[in-house]
């Protein structure tokens, strides 16, 4: 099995959780980092020193031959002269070959096919596809926010008031304080950082109740939580009320969760350039120039119609044929389209449809509803592909306070059971399969 999800989610709580339901030994190994390959299957005993792999002294330490073993950070594994420890994993991982193990230190077969395998990883695209296909990938996604609220309340909460030797009578956290905790003090999909910031709070508790005989306990509340945190840290910035010209808001995948994009884009006199910037991927740059090859499209078809303050008069005199009029205003306009926080580097195909409606809204010189969301990777003909990482991209526009969302037909259909119920209720999804119905729901038509 190979847990696979962003960091903090608890997969290697999970994989624990396994073995102490068992009832067997774990054997926890890091492979992070990893890229001797000798490290897996051991060193020869002609050399100084040799010791035995870590499967194997994973074995000696667990004192038994059906232990829970634990291959933390399965992705992150290096490939070196050393050799290519994802090759030895092959054998380690594959049943057919497991049973006849040959480690190079005890030098006889060792039988690991009673050993339960447990990785975990945070991108599995990494991960070499042989490799892949010897593990069952069970993804573990975002917590959403009334999630990580349960979470906070049943189990960091009385976790924390254990460790800094406190009890529920001294300190009491209002509900309304811990949502706010969550909503703008986190910044992550699980909820790692979310016990820092309750272990912070409880700290300064401690030492208040320690300096202060008289302080026998303390309410934290709406009006004095901020007094046991430091600044403010948004997790998503809620999106802009008012809807723009050439503003869009797209949906990404990151490696913390999902998060919401603006994609801008200006129009400038100038010759003709398409100019993009934002940090962004070679496959995002070719989605920016498939959109804007769409756009034109649609433009030449009458499907879309320029802004007439474009056209210049001479082009209007010369001729009334829109598509030659369209051309000039192709010529005399260079188009820049730029991916806020440009520090963060972006890639993927799944801005298409983003990036076809911000250049259609900025040629058109109609608005775009600032409370519509949309994902999708376009093809030249127009049509709307699948993307991945659906459930943690609905996530991040239900914490944006977005009520729109676009996604493609087939994502519509596969993957909306996915979806937590407080997400879809909140939420209106709508399957597109066109740039067409993506323009009709996404444009002001004034």
């Amino acid at each position: 099995m190979c847990f696979a999800g962003p960091p903090g989610v608890g997969k290697t709580s999970l994989a624990n959780s396994i073995a102490t339901a068992l009832k067997r030994s774990l054997v926890r190994i890091a492979l992070g980092g990893l890229e001797d390959v000798n490290e897996l299957r051991g060193h020869r005993r002609t050399y100084i020193g040799a010791m035995p792999g870590r499967i194997i002294q994973g074995l000696i330490d667990a004192k038994e031959m059906n232990p829970v073993v634990v291959l933390d950070e399965i992705d992150k594994v290096g490939r070196s002269f050393r050799g290519d420890p994802t090759a030895a994993l092959l054998e380690i991982l594959d049943p057919e070959q497991n049973e006849k193990f040959r480690d190079h230190y005890v030098n006889f077969n060792i039988d690991l096919s009673k050993v339960i395998f447990i990785a975990t990883a945070n991108d599995i695209s990494s991960i070499p596809t042989p490799l892949r296909d010897r593990m069952e990938i069970i993804m573990v996604s975002s917590y959403t926010p009334q999630e990580k609220f349960q979470i906070a309340k049943k189990y960091l909460i009385p976790q924390e008031l254990k460790r800094h030797g406190l009890t529920k009578e001294e300190i009491k956290i209002s509900d309304d304080a811990l949502k706010e905790v969550i909503e703008k003090y986190t910044r992550e999909a699980g909820v790692r950082n979310l016990r820092r910031q309750i272990a912070k709070v409880f700290r300064k508790c401690a030492k208040q109740i320690v300096q202060n005989s008289e302080t026998k306990k303390i309410n934290i509340s709406l009006k004095n939580y901020k007094e046991f945190l430091d600044k403010m840290v948004f997790e998503i910035d809620e999106i802009d009320k008012e809807s723009v010209v050439g503003v869009v808001n797209g949906l990404a995948w990151t490696s913390v969760g999902g998060d919401v994009l603006k994609v801008e884009s200006v129009k400038i006199q100038g010759k003709g350039v398409v100019q993009i910037t934002g940090s962004l991927g070679d496959v995002m740059k070719e989605s920016s120039k498939i959109a804007y090859s769409v756009v034109k499209v649609l433009i030449d078809e009458n499907k879309l119609k320029i802004d007439e303050k474009l056209i210049p008069k001479n082009a209007k005199e010369e001729s009334e044929n829109t598509t030659l009029q369209a051309s000039e205003i192709y010529k005399r306009y260079d188009l820049h389209i730029h991916v806020p926080e440009g520090a963060t580097p972006k890639d993927g195909p799944s801005a298409g449809i983003t990036m076809a409606t911000c250049i259609a809204s900025i040629l058109s010189n109609q608005k775009v509803k600032a409370d519509v969301a949309m994902t999708g990777e376009i093809t030249l003909t127009g049509k709307v592909l699948p993307i991945g990482g659906l459930k943690e991209k609905l996530i991040a526009a239900y914490k944006a306070k977005i009520k729109q969302v676009l996604i493609p037909k087939k994502n519509f259909e596969r993957d909306l059971d996915d979806i937590p119920e407080e997400v879809k209720q909140n939420l209106e999804i709508i399957a597109v399969s066109t740039i067409d119905e993506v323009l009709n729901r996404a444009l002001i038509k004034e």
